[in-house]
């Protein structure tokens, strides 16, 4: 009979906080694996900014991907609406064989308002409760048991675990003030396509004329005359996609203007960059050594917020993404990637097949054929593929079969 903790949050970000509970929850009940839950539409943050669903899921994915013992579900990510426990629970005992028994993990904090959650009491009858708590023995903690016990007929763990002082929106705000959060948070959540979960909205001074105009005289003298008329080109793609597929028509001008900011270094300069930004802790060594063409989409997205800090988050990790793609990749970001390919001055391949698909079909589908083509050029010239670049397609092609399989029910 599997064991499975379940560890729901909003995750915004998630941080070694949250790694480390699992973990001593895990050890400390003998659980075969821990899931990690991120909430879609948090109910009790109605009044909060939250972080997009889908990027906080790939925060979540990067920070467990090194423990086997770990998973995340994208359960209440892909329901949509409002994000309830006990919808949770019951769709999971659907999923896993009979028999299964979970132990949802939750901080003494959360715990100390489970007579607020909905449908308590079939929660209690749904799931173990295993509270992580840092102060075992004391009243605090025989307080909380009777609380919880008091709303429900829990079956309760208390589970002391070490104390470590982090928050989300402490690092949300060290983030945004642009101190480090080394250490803070793993070296796979740590990096550039990840950090856009603390990515600050930006201010409409970014998106106005006189910003575009200043950004493209300064480009103009980062790269090559050949490479600033493809920039230019890239932004004019950006504009009729955004167009087409009812997105921000400035926000997507000026990432296709910004997109190759970097993209004067050669591999040498690229390898410095990363350096120079800090940035040696969060990429990938073996990409920094054998692939550093592709380092200027994550160095210029760094080098941009640094300097622009009016730059909105969604504009710079469409930046970040645009040379690799990603596991789950933003509208904004889908655009940027196929205007990339079919810009005016693309002559190579299937780029008028490419062209011929815009408003054919979805903006993913479109971006997916854009992944194929871009694909088969590196298999063609022999290039070795970035790690993101494989994770993109095992995850589009984990979800396509998904829905194939929903179609079939």
């Amino acid at each position: 009979m599997a064991r499975i903790g379940l560890m729901g949050g909003t995750f915004d970000p998630i941080h070694i906080g949250h790694l480390r509970i699992a973990e001593e929850v895990r050890e400390a009940l003998a659980l075969d694996g821990v899931v990690f839950i991120p909430t879609g539409n948090p109910v009790f943050k109605r009044d909060q900014h939250v972080t997009d669903a889908h990027v906080r899921l790939e925060g979540v994915r990067r920070a467990i991907a090194d423990n086997p013992h770990f998973d995340v579900s994208d359960i209440e990510v892909a329901r949509g609406g409002d994000t309830y426990t006990v919808d949770t629970l019951r769709e999971l005992h659907g999923q896993y064989p009979k028999g299964t028994e979970f132990y949802f993990i939750v901080g003494s904090d959360t715990a100390a308002t489970i007579g607020k959650w909905r449908d308590v009491a079939e929660i209690a009858k749904l799931a173990h409760l295993a509270v992580a708590t840092g102060r075992p023995g004391t009243a605090d903690a025989d307080e909380l048991r009777e609380g919880i016990l008091s709303a429900a007929p829990f079956d309760l763990h208390i589970v002391p675990v070490s104390s470590l002082e982090v928050s989300s929106s402490d690092i949300r705000e060290r983030i945004a003030q642009g101190r480090s959060v080394r250490y803070l948070v793993n070296r796979q959540l740590s990096n550039p396509h990840v950090e856009q979960l603390f990515a600050r909205p930006g201010d409409a001074s970014a998106l106005t004329k006189g910003f575009f105009k200043a950004r493209k005289a300064e480009l103009e003298g980062r790269v090559s005359p050949k490479r600033f008329k493809h920039c230019l080109g890239v932004s004019q793609a950006c504009v009729q996609l955004a167009e087409t597929y009812g997105l921000d028509v400035k926000k997507a001008r000026l990432a296709g203007l910004l997109h190759d900011w970097d993209k004067g270094f050669d591999d040498a300069g690229a390898r410095r960059r990363v350096y120079e930004l800090g940035m040696e802790d969060e990429v990938d060594p073996w990409v920094v050594e054998n692939m550093p063409n592709v380092l200027h989409g994550e160095t210029a997205a760094r080098a941009l917020a640094r300097d622009f800090p009016e730059i909105p988050g969604d504009v710079l990790r469409a930046i970040d993404r645009h040379t690799t793609a990603a596991e789950t990749m933003g509208p904004l970001d889908m655009v940027l990637y196929v205007a990339d390919a079919i810009e005016p001055g693309r002559k190579f391949g299937r780029i008028d097949e490419l062209r011929a698909a815009v408003g054919k079909g979805m903006l993913d589908e479109l971006s997916f054929q854009s992944y194929e083509y871009w694909v088969f050029l590196l298999f063609e010239r022999g290039k070795p593929l970035h790690p993101d670049t494989i994770r993109f397609w095992n995850a589009y092609t984990t979800n396509h079969s998904r829905k194939k399989e929903k179609r079939k029910k």
